[in-house]
């Protein structure tokens, strides 16, 4: 073999050997934040139209793709797969609901090792939502009431999923760590995921965190001033965001920095959104909804035993 084919092959072992030693190392240090917690369950974290998602299988069903919702309280699954897995409905259709919606629950949902059992979810037919682009290639969501008392982590990085048994002693959090709550969408809607320590040019911002909202930071009317962000706010670009809300444009601007309790989530391009008429809004209840462009170079683990968010970013190689 000639000797620069030999010095390149060597690189490039090299290379790969430092990448899987980075890999292993965020691992470690995403594990150490949650000291003693095992993980039942590490998937392949896929991507489906750029939302989260996993393989899994309903009951005895065949494998199918499930989006990982953080963002909502109901799981869905798609009514031809609700019926092929023998999911009976709770109660008929409310009226003026699709004849095809109904409430039921999942019997056994399995994530790799992990069985989620008895996962209440509404069954509808999806298939005209995902041709309209308002819902992502699945068959159905997993919404975060199915990780009850459990630790989700989404590792952007090394891009696997990973979910912890059911917890029954607190786990301490250590690093860039904070505390989330369940909060009302607006004085009548459902209670949604929020955490304190997210950060827009150095303000504190409170913000439901949603895997299913592609964008950056979402702030909301009623914190724009509070937030020293009404002159971004009269910006007139907007950007469509096809699977929020099933499809809704946001105005867009540019930020200085986004971060998580001091770990910089995104300051070279940052954006920040703001609502347009046809967003719906929390009625000042939090400040504003954090999405994917803010995770995907990180690891968020998400504890719903003890109500706390971590986020861990590796350093840019230098």
């Amino acid at each position: 073999m000639p000797f620069f084919l030999r010095a390149l092959r060597a690189i490039i072992v090299v290379l790969f050997t430092l990448v899987i030693a980075d890999l292993g190392l965020l691992h470690a240090q995403a594990t150490r934040n949650f000291a003693g917690v095992k993980f039942i369950a590490e998937v392949p974290l896929l991507d489906c139209d750029g939302t989260p998602c996993v393989d899994a299988r309903i009951a005895e069903g065949k494998t199918i793709r499930m989006g990982i919702d953080t963002g909502n309280v109901d799981s869905v699954v798609d009514s031809k797969v609700a019926e092929a897995a023998g999911l009976k409905p709770f109660e008929p259709p409310k009226p003026g609901a699709p004849s095809l919606m109904f409430r039921t629950a999942m019997t056994s949902v399995h994530v790799g090792e992990l069985m989620l059992t008895n996962v209440p979810a509404i069954g509808m037919d999806l298939s005209d939502m995902i041709s309209h682009q308002q819902m992502p290639h699945v068959a159905g969501t997993l919404a975060y009431p199915a990780f009850k008392d459990r630790i989700l982590q989404l590792d952007f990085v090394a891009h696997k999923l990973r979910v912890s048994d059911v917890l029954t002693t607190p786990v301490k959090c250590t690093g860039a760590c904070d505390t989330m709550s369940l909060i009302t969408f607006g004085k009548e809607g459902p209670p949604i995921v929020v955490a304190d320590g997210f950060e827009i040019n150095a303000e504190k911002v409170s913000a439901q965190v949603d895997t299913m909202y592609t964008g950056s930071l979402l702030v909301y009317t009623a914190s724009i001033e509070k937030l020293s962000l009404s002159g971004a706010a009269q910006t007139s670009d907007v950007r469509l965001f096809p699977l929020t809300d099933g499809g809704v444009n946001m105005k867009v601007a540019d930020a200085q920095q986004e971060s998580f309790n001091g770990v910089t989530l995104s300051r070279d391009g940052a954006k920040v959104y703001f609502p347009t008429e046809t967003v719906h809004e929390p009625e000042g209840l939090f400040d504003a909804t954090v999405g994917l462009e803010l995770f995907r170079d990180a690891v968020l683990t998400l504890n719903f035993h003890d109500m706390t968010l971590a986020v861990i970013k590796p350093a840019r190689p230098s």
